[in-house]
C-alpha cells in the first residue's frame, strides 16, 4: 500500500506531479462515467471495478486449494454470510450488481467456479455435484458453517445441489433462472462443436486462456446432460427458498412453477420484462426481491 507520505515524496520527482494529477483526473472521469450511465453493463462493470478498489467493503481475493483445483474467491462487507454463484462460462464479476447490493448488510463470498474466471480446471468433466462440493469445501476453508446462497443460472443449479445434499449448511436459498432438469430449457442447449472465440474477459483473467475450447466443451456437455433432479430430490431442501425467473427467460415458465412447487414452502418471483440476463438488465427488481427475502426472520 502506498502511504500518503510516499505519494507526497513522489510528487516532487521530475514529471511525477503531472502523472499523479493525470491519474486522479482519469480515475474521476471513469467513476463519473460509470455513475452517469448505470444502465449500460460496461459502465456498471467500470463502477464495480472502481468500487472494488476504493471501498472498505471490498476485502480482496484469494485462492483455496480444493478437489485438485485452485478456487478463486473474493469477500466483501460484514454481517451474516451469503455465497454468490455466477452462471456458466462466466465469473464472479457477472454478479457485480448483487455483490454491491448485499455487501452493505452481509459478509459476501463470491467465487469463480472451477475452470471459470481465475480458478483452475482439472481433467474431470464438469458436473453440478462436483461444483457444489467445491463450494462446500470453500465454505469450510473460510470457517463458514451455514450461509445464505444466491445463485444465478448454473450457479442456481449448484445452489440447489448444495441445499439438497447438505441442507444443514444453507440458511436461505435464492435461485435465479435455474432449471432442475434439461427438459426445462426453451430450445436445445448450445452445441459443443460451434466453439465461439475466446471471450475477452476470459482471456484477461484465466490462468490459461488457451483452455477456453476445453472449458466450453465441458460446459455445453453439462448443459445437454444435466441436471436431472426429481421432485423427491427437491423435497430434501429445508431452507426457505426464493425461486426467481425472468418473464422472457430461457427457462420454461411451467418448469419454474414446478420447481417452486416442489421445494417445500418456497416463494416464486417472476421479473417483469426480464430475460435470462435479468441480474444485469433488471438489477433493481432482482436485488429488491433478494434483499427482502434474505431479511425475513427465520421460521
Amino acid at each position: 500500500m502506498t502511504t500518503l507520505s510516499a505519494v507526497g515524496s513522489l510528487a516532487y520527482r521530475p514529471g511525477m506531479k503531472l502523472f499523479l494529477v493525470a491519474l486522479v483526473i482519469a480515475v474521476t472521469a471513469i467513476a463519473g462515467a460509470a455513475l452517469i450511465m448505470p444502465a449500460r453493463p460496461s459502465a456498471g462493470r467500470v463502477a464495480f471495478a472502481v468500487w472494488r478498489i476504493m471501498s472498505r467493503e471490498a476485502h480482496g481475493g484469494g485462492y483455496a486449494d480444493i478437489n485438485t483445483v485452485r478456487i478463486y474467491y473474493e469477500t466483501y462487507g460484514s454481517g451474516p454470510p451469503v455465497l454468490i454463484l455466477h452462471g456458466g462460462t462466466g465469473k464472479l464479476e457477472d454478479m457485480f450488481n448483487q455483490i454491491r447490493a448485499l455487501a452493505a448488510t452481509h459478509f459476501v463470498v463470491a467465487a469463480d467456479s472451477r475452470g471459470h474466471g481465475r480458478s483452475t480446471d482439472a481433467e474431470a468433466p464438469l458436473s453440478y455435484a462436483l461444483m457444489a462440493d467445491d463450494m462446500l469445501k470453500l465454505l469450510d476453508h473460510l470457517s463458514i458453517r451455514q450461509t445464505d446462497i444466491v445463485g444465478w443460472s448454473d450457479g442456481g443449479i449448484v445452489a440447489l445441489d448444495m441445499a439438497m445434499t447438505h441442507p444443514d449448511r444453507v440458511r436461505r436459498l435464492v435461485v435465479i433462472g435455474a432449471n432442475y432438469d434439461v427438459d426445462g430449457l426453451i430450445g436445445p442447449p448450445a452445441a459443443a462443436t460451434a466453439i465461439p472465440a475466446v471471450p475477452r474477459s476470459y482471456a484477461r483473467t484465466a490462468p490459461d486462456p488457451e483452455h477456453w475450447p476445453i472449458l466450453y466443451r465441458k460446459v455445453v456437455t453439462m448443459w445437454a446432460t444435466q441436471p436431472h433432479y426429481t421432485a423427491q430430490d427437491l423435497e430434501h431442501i429445508q431452507a426457505p427458498t426464493l425461486v426467481m425467473a425472468g418473464e422472457f427467460d430461457i427457462i420454461k415458465r411451467q418448469h419454474t412453477d414446478h420447481l417452486a412447487q416442489a421445494i417445500p414452502g418456497s416463494e416464486e418471483a417472476i421479473i417483469p420484462g426480464g430475460t435470462h440476463a435479468m441480474v444485469r438488465e433488471k438489477p433493481e427488481l432482482v436485488n429488491a426481491s433478494v434483499l427482502r427475502f434474505l431479511a425475513k426472520p427465520s421460521p
